[in-house]
C-alpha cells in the first residue's frame, strides 16, 4: 500500500515538473529567466517543486542561498 502512496507521490511530482517546464518555455513566470527562476525557487522553498525539478526546468543546480542574491 505504501508502495503504492509513493509511486502515486511520484508521478504526480513528474507531472508538475512537465507542467512548470511548459510553462516556464511559454514564458508564464516572468519576462525573464532570471523572474522566473524566483517563481520556481519559491516553488522549491515551499515544497511545490523539488531541487531536482528546478534543475530539470531550468537547467541550473538549485541554490537555497540563491534566493537571497537574486
Amino acid at each position: 500500500m505504501f508502495d503504492t502512496i509513493l509511486n502515486n507521490l511520484n508521478t504526480l511530482q513528474d507531472e508538475m515538473v512537465q507542467m512548470f517546464k511548459q510553462q516556464y518555455e511559454w514564458g508564464w513566470f516572468g519576462k525573464t529567466n532570471q523572474e522566473s527562476n524566483l517563481v520556481l525557487r519559491g516553488y522549491v522553498n515551499t515544497n511545490a517543486l523539488t531541487p531536482e525539478g528546478y534543475k530539470e526546468i531550468t537547467g541550473e543546480d538549485y541554490n537555497e542561498t540563491s534566493l537571497n542574491k537574486s
